[in-house]
Formats: structure tokens, C-alpha cells, sequence
């Protein structure tokens, strides 16, 4: 049995790149390794999709806002010491003033270990998948490249051994259609394929507003209920 084959079921490649994530960085290299031994389809399409830190600091300082607003301020001084001043200008930006404040202070009174920092760090990453998966965080409008497809084991399945990399389209267009003569067809028609094309982007359009729409609503509920608290 490959290592690969246990993470082949639904949901494997998310509980796969968690492990990832939250593993050494010389720790992930050797499992990216064996598993591109195994599956270079595999090994790329979880390279890619690998959170950090560094990655969520470049991410529109809205969204910085929504997840810093969460995470304890000693939590967000200790990972954010240290780092450079543009990335700390840029998550502090979106914030109140009084978090920018205590968050600043923090990172000015402290000088965490690097264990420390680590922790710290590992925090915001677990956080952040947390808010992913509850739906605070859209991957498809806050980072498209990170998004991972409900059915990707199952597209990865059509990948192979030694392949230099992988089209999750051509993927698609390479499982076989009970009938022969439509996949001929839909193959060599360009005018279905446009039009499939443009179907596609506009499914993609408006999935991204509704998820857009419930994320306001849920900010709107949130705030309401602070108001109703106060009242």
C-alpha cells in the first residue's frame, strides 16, 4: 500500500495537507517528496495549496482584519514579532485603534523564543483554517490558488505517475462519457465548448456572490446582537 492510498478517500487530501501545514518545514519536504514519488499530481496540488503565515500577511488587509480581530493580541504580538514592518503596517491596518495599540505593545514589550513564536504562529494557522472552514473566510474571493475542490481526490485520481503536472480540465475531459459520440463532440465543437466555458465562469461569478452576501449577513447578525446586548 502507498502512503497515498489512505488520504485517496473524501476528504483525504484536506487531512493530508493539514498534516502538512502543521509539520516542520524539513519534516514537509521529505513527505512532499515521497509523495511525489508517488504522485507528482498529488505533490503539486498540495504544495500549492499549503497555508503560512507569510501567505495570509499578503492577503487584502480587510480579510487580515476579520481574522486579527479574532486571535488573541497576545497570540498576534508574538507571531508578529519580528517580522517585517510592512507586514505588521499591512495586519494592523484594517484594525481599531485600541487592537492596533495593544497588539503593538505586545510585539514591543515581549522577545519570545522561537519556540514561542512557532506556537504562536501554528495558532494562527489552525485559526484561520477554522474560520475557513465555518465560512468566515472565502478562499474562492480571499485566495483563489488555495481553494480545493469538493471532488479533488477524485480528479486527482486521473493523474499519473511521472506526469510533469497537472490540468484539473483536462482531467475532466479525459473521463470517458458513456457515449462515444457526445465526447467526440463536445471535444471537436468548439461552439459547446465555449459556451460550457462561459457557463462555468459564470456559475464561478455567482457562487462567489453568494458566499460574499452570507458572509455580510452574518457580519450584519453579529453586530446586531452586540447592539441588542448594549440595549
Amino acid at each position: 500500500m502507498g502512503m497515498l492510498d489512505r488520504y485517496k478517500k473524501k476528504g483525504g487530501f484536506f487531512q493530508l495537507l493539514q498534516l502538512l501545514e502543521t509539520s516542520p518545514s524539513a519534516k514537509r519536504e521529505q513527505f512532499l517528496a515521497l509523495i511525489a514519488g508517488e504522485s507528482p499530481a498529488w505533490e503539486e496540488a498540495l504544495r500549492t495549496r499549503i497555508l503560512t503565515v507569510n501567505r495570509i500577511y499578503g492577503w487584502d488587509p480587510q480579510y487580515l482584519a476579520e481574522i486579527f480581530s479574532r486571535i488573541p493580541t497576545q497570540t498576534a504580538g508574538y507571531a508578529l514579532h519580528g517580522s517585517p514592518q510592512e507586514h505588521i503596517d499591512k495586519v494592523l491596518s484594517g484594525l481599531p485603534s485600541i487592537s492596533k495599540r495593544k497588539i503593538t505593545d505586545v510585539i514591543a514589550e515581549v522577545n519570545p523564543t522561537g519556540p514561542e513564536k512557532s506556537t504562536c504562529m501554528a495558532r494562527i494557522l489552525t485559526e484561520v483554517r477554522g474560520y475557513i472552514g465555518q465560512g468566515i473566510i472565502r478562499l474562492e474571493k480571499v485566495d483563489p490558488d488555495l481553494h480545493i475542490p469538493e471532488n479533488i481526490e477524485e480528479l486527482l485520481s486521473h493523474s499519473y505517475v511521472g506526469a510533469p503536472s497537472y490540468d484539473y480540465e483536462a482531467a475532466k475531459k479525459d473521463a470517458k462519457p458513456t457515449v462515444v459520440g457526445e465526447a467526440e463532440e463536445m471535444q471537436t465543437d468548439p461552439g459547446v465548448q465555449h459556451e460550457n466555458d462561459f457557463l462555468k465562469r459564470k456559475l464561478n461569478q455567482l457562487a462567489s456572490e453568494v458566499n460574499a452576501l452570507k458572509h455580510e449577513n452574518s457580519v450584519l447578525k453579529d453586530k446586531l446582537s452586540q447592539i441588542k446586548k448594549i440595549a
